[in-house]
């Protein structure tokens, strides 16, 4: 099966993150795939020889399992397992069906379910990105979770929400309507990512963003109409007014020149769980600048050892 043993992209990004934060061989995670449905999901799995708990990361629309690498060294060494999927439509996951949004939903509830039948463990969502939104409507669903931590959580039924992280402010005006017609008769049909999001933004290192946006398997991919309508219509089950059944961190970079705190703020302060905000000073959507990432590493382990 394909896996990242001959994938260059991964290795480029290396290059641009801090020494401490690099994969090197000896921490090399093991690649699998798991059958879900009719797909074919690729896991980057991290292993600790007796963990304390683990931690399952979502990437958004922008990347794949092993961009996630950079978070999940720090949890590995601090004796967590991680386990990092590449959701449908990005990285190696094999998929034929027409995806979409729910079908991210239902990877994400299926992984959380089949780890806890393997070994019960104290378990926790990471979401990067559009992964935030789907870290938390996965763990509505799977109301065993010990905590939830996300870089941002976007409510895309909110027009300035939609309006603010689409390419640009016209185009997130005009895609709901658009979509909403298109998708009945061409959902299948699929489209470059970049085409409605700002990957331009996904990093603030615009040589690393340029290496992404080529990059079929990340910032590159292709996706559906449907899947793109649906994600900008997600069906929420639980409102962030109903949330109690696990605590909630957000660590928002200062620098995201794609979504702005405000915008997650606006679901984020309706949550009724416990929460938590910490800042992430000088770093970009993809959190990969220090101090940045050293905060987000110092607080996440803070997080998961006190909900254990």
């Amino acid at each position: 099966m394909d896996s990242y043993q001959n994938d260059r992209t991964w290795l480029k990004v290396q290059e641009y993150l801090p020494p401490h934060n690099r994969l090197e061989k000896a921490e090399l995670p093991e690649e699998y795939y798991l059958t879900i449905d009719t797909m074919e999901i690729h896991i980057d799995h991290y292993k600790v020889a007796s963990p304390k708990g683990r931690v399952i990361l979502f990437h958004g629309v922008g990347g794949n399992g092993r961009m996630l690498s950079a978070l999940a060294l720090p949890f590995m060494r601090n004796g967590f397992e991680v386990i990092c999927p590449d959701l449908p439509l990005y990285g190696y996951t094999h998929c034929s069906k027409n995806v979409t949004w729910q079908t991210w939903v239902s990877v994400g509830t299926e992984i959380v379910n089949h780890y806890q039948s393997t070994k019960q463990l104290p378990t926790f969502l990471f979401g990067l990105s559009a992964g935030g939104m789907l870290a938390y409507q996965t763990a509505t669903e799977c109301p065993q979770l010990n905590g939830l931590m996300a870089s941002c959580i976007l409510d895309q039924r909110n027009k300035e929400v939609t309006k603010h992280s689409a390419k640009n402010p016209y185009v997130g005006m005009a895609a709901k309507p658009a979509l909403a017609l298109l998708q009945t008769v061409a959902g299948h049909i699929r489209i470059p990512m970049k085409w409605i999001g700002n990957m331009k933004a996904i990093v603030n290192n615009k040589e690393l963003a340029a290496v992404l946006i080529k990059d079929k398997k990340s910032s590159g991919a292709r996706v559906s109409l449907a899947f793109i309508h649906t994600m900008l219509n997600p069906v929420i089950k639980t409102e962030p007014e109903d949330f109690k059944s696990c605590p909630f961190l957000l660590v928002h970079p200062a620098e995201d020149h794609w979504t702005d705190l405000k915008y997650s703020l606006l679901f984020y302060q309706r949550l009724a769980c416990e929460k938590q905000t910490v800042i992430l000073e000088g770093a970009g959507h993809f959190p990969i600048e220090e101090p940045g990432l050293m905060q987000l590493e110092q607080a996440c382990v803070t997080f998961l050892e006190s909900h254990l």
